[in-house]
C-alpha cells in the first residue's frame, strides 16, 4: 500500500472519527451544562482499546468504530428504588434530560451549518450539471435532450452537482420533475418536463441522464497510450476512422469497445497531432467463458424522419444491415454507412422474415437513424456471440449459435444461459454447452453440436487513456451567500432524507439503497481524492444525516429518548419501567435488524 493511500485512510478515519466525536460531544456538553455527571465518554462500543480518567469521566476509544456514546450517572433506574442524586440524569427536569437527548443532533446541525459555508467560499469540486447523451430507451432520451446539455434547476432547486439532479428525482418518486435547461449553443434556458420510470436494477426512480465527460484526456502513467506519445491534458478532437457526426465523446466511446490500433486527432498546446494507440490485452480477476447476449431486438423506438421512413417497429429482431449481421447494437452504424444504394434492413417480425428500405441516408442522417433505434439484448432466444480470445472460442462455439442446454441444465433464454453459466464460472468449472448451429426456426435437437471448455479470466483492451468526468469548481463569494449556501445544502440534505425515508415506505425507493459503514467509508475516501474541501462537504452530509437518523422516534436512539419526553411531560409522570424495558428490546432488535441489512447491503456493493 502506498505512502498516499495510507494517507487517504488516515483522513476518512480522522473525518468519520470528527463526525462522531461531535454528536457524541453534544451530549457531553448538555449534560455538564445541566450539570449531570458524565461516566464514560466514547468513541466506538465494545473493549476498551485506550483510555484515560479527567475527574469524574472515563474518556475511551473502543474496538467496534460504529458510532459512540456518552453514558451519564442515573441513565438506568435504580433496583433498589432510591432516590436519584443531584448530578444524575433521573434527577433532572423533563426540558434539561430533552435538551440532554437532543445535544448531539444539535451540534451535528451546528457542524453542518458552520463548516458549509467555509467550504462553500474557499471551492470544493463537483461533477459539473452537464449531461452526456442520455440513455437509449429513458424519458431523457425520448424528449431528446442533446449531448453537452446544462442543467440550471430541478424543480425550481438551484443544481451546481449533477448528483442533484439524480437525487432530486429518486426522492419525487413517480412524479413528474421538471428540468431548466441550456442546450448547446442555446442563448436563453427552457424548461424541459420528464416523468421518471423506475428501474428495478438501480431501485429508485431515475429519467436516464448521466454526467458529461471532458476532451481532456486522462492518461495512465507508463501505459500504451503514454508510449505512443499521448500526454496528460492533451485535448481528443477526433477519432480517425469514426463518422465526424458523432461527438468526441461517441467517437472515443465506439473505438474503445474494439481491440485494433486506435488512431487519434489531438490538440497539444494549440498544434494539432495524430498518434496511434496499439491497445494492451489486460486480464480482469473474474473467470468467464467469453460469450455474450445478442442485442439486436428493436426495444423502443424514438420518433424521427429515419424511423417513419424505414418502419422498424418495437419488438423486431434485426438480422442484417446491407447484408452485414448484425448481433450488437453498436453494428447497427457501421452496417448503416456500409450502403450501396438505398440502405436495406432485414429484421423478423413475428414469424416472417421481412425486408424494410427507405432512402439514402447520409452520415448525419444515418447517426439520427441509430441514435432513435434502442436495439436490446434478445432475451428470449440464447444465442450468443463470442470474444475472440475467450474460451467459448477456443472449444469451437461460433457467433450466431443458441445454447440449449449448459451440461444437463435446460437453457430457456438468455437471463437463464446467465444464471446457470455465471454460477458455475464463479466455482471454476468445466461445462458442457450443447448448441444448435443455424437457421431460424425451431430448435432441432438432432442437429446439436457440443462443446467443453473451463473459464478464463475476462479480458479486455486496455488503451491506456480516457476521458475524465466533467469537474469544476463550485465556490461563493461574499459572507452571506456563503451562509445562505450552507444553510440551503443543510436543509436540501434533511429534506432529501425525509423524502426518500417516505418513498422507501411507498416501494419507489428500494431499502436495497441503503448504506452503512463500509458504504460511508469507501465514498469518504473517494471523496477525499479530491482534495480536503470535498472532504469536509462529505462530512457535512454526513453530520446532517447523524442528527436526521438519531431524530427518528427509535427507542435506544436519541429521539426515543425525546418521545419518551414528550410523553412524559403531556402525561406529567414518567412511563413505566415496564414500557420502557420492552421498547428498549424492540429498539435493540430493530437497530440491529438494520445493521446487519445494511451491511449485507455493503457488502454485496462491494463485492
Amino acid at each position: 500500500m502506498s505512502a498516499p493511500e495510507i494517507f487517504r485512510i488516515l483522513q476518512v478515519a480522522f473525518g468519520i472519527g470528527l463526525v462522531i466525536f461531535v454528536h457524541e460531544g453534544g451530549h457531553f456538553i448538555a449534560a455538564r451544562l445541566c450539570k449531570v455527571r458524565v461516566e464514560v465518554f466514547s468513541l466506538g462500543f465494545g473493549p476498551k482499546l485506550i483510555g484515560w480518567r479527567r475527574g469524574d469521566t472515563l474518556y475511551q476509544i473502543a474496538a467496534v468504530p460504529l458510532g459512540g456514546f456518552v453514558r451519564m450517572a442515573g441513565e438506568m433506574p435504580d433496583e433498589r428504588g432510591r432516590a436519584p442524586r443531584a448530578d444524575e440524569l433521573a434527577a433532572k427536569s423533563v426540558g434539561q434530560r430533552f435538551f440532554i437527548y437532543s445535544g448531539g443532533v444539535i451540534m451535528n446541525v451546528i457542524f453542518a451549518l458552520v463548516l458549509f459555508p467555509i467550504i462553500l467560499s474557499s471551492g470544493v469540486p463537483f461533477l459539473e450539471p452537464v449531461l452526456d447523451a442520455p440513455t437509449k430507451g429513458t424519458p431523457a432520451w425520448h424528449a431528446k435532450i442533446p449531448e453537452g446539455t446544462r442543467v440550471v434547476s430541478a424543480n425550481g432547486k438551484n443544481v451546481f452537482d449533477f448528483w442533484h439532479i439524480p437525487q432530486e428525482v429518486a426522492v419525487g418518486g413517480k412524479d413528474p420533475i421538471e428540468l431548466e435547461v441550456m442546450t448547446p449553443g442555446a442563448t436563453s434556458s427552457q424548461m424541459v418536463t420528464l416523468t421518471p420510470e423506475y428501474s428495478d436494477d438501480v431501485g429508485f426512480f431515475r429519467v436516464g441522464v448521466s454526467v458529461g465527460y471532458e476532451s481532456n484526456l486522462r492518461v495512465k502513467p507508463g501505459g500504451v497510450a503514454e508510449q505512443a506519445g499521448v500526454q496528460e491534458g492533451d485535448i481528443l478532437v477526433s477519432v480517425a476512422d469514426m463518422p465526424q457526426s458523432l461527438s468526441v465523446v461517441q467517437q472515443w466511446s465506439r473505438a474503445a469497445t474494439g481491440r485494433e490500433p486506435v488512431t487519434v486527432r489531438i490538440l497539444r498546446d494549440g498544434e494539432p497531432l495524430e498518434l496511434t494507440v496499439t491497445p494492451e490485452i489486460a486480464t480482469d480477476k473474474r473467470a468467464v467463458y467469453g460469450f455474450q447476449p445478442f442485442r439486436n431486438i428493436v426495444h423502443d423506438l424514438r420518433d424521427g424522419p429515419a424511423t417513419r421512413d424505414y418502419g422498424l417497429e418495437v419488438g423486431d429482431r434485426v438480422i442484417s444491415v446491407n447484408g452485414q449481421p448484425i448481433q450488437d447494437a453498436i453494428d447497427f452504424l457501421p452496417a448503416l454507412l456500409a450502403q450501396d444504394g438505398n440502405p436495406r434492413i432485414e429484421v423478423v417480425r413475428g414469424n416472417e422474415t421481412v425486408e424494410l428500405t427507405g432512402p439514402a441516408l447520409d452520415e448525419t442522417t444515418a447517426v439520427d437513424l441509430d441514435f432513435d433505434v434502442f436495439l436490446s439484448i434478445d432475451k428470449d432466444r440464447a444465442q450468443i456471440g463470442v470474444q475472440p480470445d475467450g474460451a467459448a472460442a477456443a472449444a469451437g462455439v461460433r457467433d450466431g449459435d443458441r445454447v440449449l442446454r449448459v451440461d444437463d441444465e435446460l437453457v430457456t433464454g438468455w437471463q437463464s444461459l446467465y444464471n446457470i453459466a455465471r454460477s458455475r464460472a464463479d466455482r471454476g468449472r468445466e461445462v458442457t454447452l450443447t448448441v444448435v448451429r443455424g437457421g431460424d426456426g425451431a430448435d432441432d435437437e438432432s442437429a446439436t453440436l457440443t462443446f467443453t471448455m473451463a473459464p478464463q479470466p475476462a479480458t479486455y483492451a486496455d488503451f491506456g487513456f480516457g476521458l475524465p468526468r466533467r469537474l469544476y469548481e463550485y465556490q461563493t463569494h461574499g459572507f452571506l451567500p456563503s451562509i445562505q449556501a450552507g444553510m440551503t445544502s443543510s436543509w436540501r440534505f434533511l429534506n432529501d432524507a425525509w423524502l426518500t425515508l417516505k418513498k422507501m415506505l411507498t416501494a419507489e425507493v428500494s431499502p436495497k439503497n441503503l448504506g452503512g459503514i463500509i458504504t460511508i467509508s469507501k465514498v469518504s475516501y473517494d471523496w477525499s481524492s479530491q482534495g480536503w474541501e470535498k472532504l469536509f462537504f462529505f462530512l457535512c452530509l454526513l453530520s446532517v444525516n447523524l442528527a436526521f437518523l438519531n431524530v427518528l422516534p427509535i427507542p435506544l436512539l436519541d429521539g426515543g429518548h425525546l418521545l419518551f419526553c414528550i410523553v412524559e411531560a403531556i402525561k406529567g409522570s414518567p412511563v413505566s419501567e415496564k414500557t420502557l424495558g420492552y421498547s428498549q428490546v424492540v429498539g435493540l432488535v430493530l437497530i440491529l435488524s438494520l445493521m446487519v441489512y445494511v451491511t449485507y447491503n455493503d457488502v454485496v456493493r462491494l463485492f
